[in-house]
């Protein structure tokens, strides 16, 4: 693990790496390094490798803080946000088990498939229902343990660059699959088996958009994908730039940015786009002017690299009116709001609006308001605007400039993915939600190291308090 730390330019190396940080980068590894459709079949979709390893976490830290070992203690901002989903998704599982579920006749998409032409039963979809609450729960309990790890665990600025620089590097790895994919054809991605793992879905497939190849690396479908590692840039971007001048500096952000681009879909692009603008809202002037006058350069070269990429991507967003995948949206809405009416405080589970039964919602916003009801939808982002607001006071408050750049990063990742949300059910795939949850952990445990840094005369400690810290206006 030493040989690790130092290779990934980390300083000298003191000490151990504590748990969480392993924990975190096994996270992660499994997450992005294993297909997502390999799972352990009797648990079906949440049976990820990677969800397991959070399950697993999950135990410990309830363990670990039962008994007094976390050195976390009391009510804290990341806490009561996690706290509120957490109300949020039991509540709306009860309320679908004691309510039943049912599906109007008018609610499904209209297909070539023979099957949507047979309405379910009653006891159908009830089965289905039931089935799909249950694997919420289990997909859930990880997405939580992952952001609690990451945010009461990681003690130190060397653990949490540890944990950075394993994701860009895992995310080098993903972009160079998809480049493979893209160039040749074909996914190595089928040819990953692990012992005791089956595929839940038929996978290796290459799409195509115009007369590009579409990638999707090792997860479920090039939008993941692309979003996916839009989400990542940033990261990659903190961690090349810190390494400037170093053999293979550039390869994560090179790789990444490039892979992004290859997923061919507007929701990596736009995420791209949010990302850029936050980091260049967040950079000093020199930064800034630098970047814009590269801006260019980087467009020229990738339309040279793969001809045909850049005018697709420019003609997705030239043609999106009629783009029929952007007016099946707003088709949505009128099918979907009669059926949110039915529950619109608690809603009815996660996991329990079943494309099957229904029809593919390309909005997480609008599947947790079907499922989780407003509350759900609100403690949601509640814990967006958590890990945002984090990663922007470790940009503040943060001693060197280096763990200032990383909540930078880390707040532009949150909110790129979070609008990432709005163009496809990102919950639905594994690789994009367990990231999304994971950034969030990583920036709030940004923000607790840069608070703990912050000179005592910017705190104080009231009387009566027991102790407790609390924060005055420098």
């Amino acid at each position: 693990m030493r040989w690790v730390i130092r290779r990934l330019g980390l300083g000298e190396h003191r000490g151990a790496p504590r748990a969480a940080a392993f924990f975190v980068v096994g996270y992660a590894v499994l997450l992005l390094a294993v297909p997502s459709q390999l799972i352990l079949a009797p648990l079906g979709a949440p049976g990820t490798p990677a969800n397991l390893w959070a399950l697993g976490g999950l135990l410990c830290w309830i363990c670990a803080t039962v008994g007094g070992l976390n050195p976390v203690r009391g009510a804290t901002a990341t806490r009561i946000a996690v706290g509120m989903l957490t109300v949020a998704v039991l509540a709306a599982y009860a309320n679908g088990t004691v309510s039943g579920w049912y599906a109007p006749p008018d609610v499904r998409q209209v297909t070539d498939e023979l099957w949507t032409l047979v309405p379910p039963t009653v006891s159908d979809i009830t089965a289905t229902m039931i089935k799909a609450a249950d694997r919420g729960l289990l997909s859930f309990a990880g997405w939580m343990a992952v952001v609690l790890i990451s945010a009461e665990g990681i003690r130190s600025w060397r653990d949490l660059e540890l944990v950075v620089a394993v994701v860009a590097w895992l995310g080098t790895l993903l972009a160079a699959l998809g480049l493979a994919q893209f160039l040749w054809g074909i996914d190595i991605a089928r040819y990953i088996q692990i012992p005791g793992l089956t595929p839940n879905a038929d996978f290796g497939a290459v799409l195509a958009r115009s007369t590009l190849n579409r990638v999707s690396g090792t997860a479920v479908h090039p939008i993941e994908f692309g979003v996916v590692l839009a989400s990542i840039f940033p990261l990659a971007l903190h961690y090349s730039i810190h390494r400037w001048g170093r053999r293979g500096a550039l390869l994560p952000v090179g790789l990444v940015l490039v892979g992004a681009t290859l997923s061919v879909s507007r929701s990596a692009i736009l995420v791209l786009a949010v990302t850029m603008v936050v980091l260049l809202l967040g950079w000093p002037n020199a930064w800034r002017i630098r970047a814009l006058m590269l801006a260019p350069f980087v467009v020229v070269g990738l339309r040279l690299a793969i001809p045909g990429l850049v005018g697709t991507i420019v003609s997705l967003f030239k043609n999106v009116q009629n783009d029929p995948s952007v007016s099946g949206r707003t088709d949505d809405y009128g099918v979907v709001f009669e059926l949110y009416g039915e529950h619109p405080w608690l809603g009815r589970g996660l996991f329990t609006f079943v494309p099957r039964h229904y029809r593919i919602l390309d909005d997480q916003y609008l599947m947790i308001l079907l499922e989780l009801g407003v509350l759900g939808l609100v403690a949601t982002m509640l814990l967006i605007l958590t890990g945002f607001a984090n990663g922007h006071r470790a940009r503040r408050w943060a001693r060197t400039a280096r763990s200032r750049h990383l909540g930078l990063a880390l707040a532009a990742s949150i909110l790129g993915s979070a609008v990432g949300m709005v163009t496809f059910d990102a919950w639905g795939f594994p690789m994009a939600a367990g990231s999304s949850f994971l950034l969030i952990g990583l920036a709030c445990a940004a923000a607790q190291l840069a608070l703990e840094e912050r000179p005592r005369e910017h705190l104080e400690v009231p009387a009566g308090t027991g102790g407790a810290v609390k924060e005055t206006t420098p």
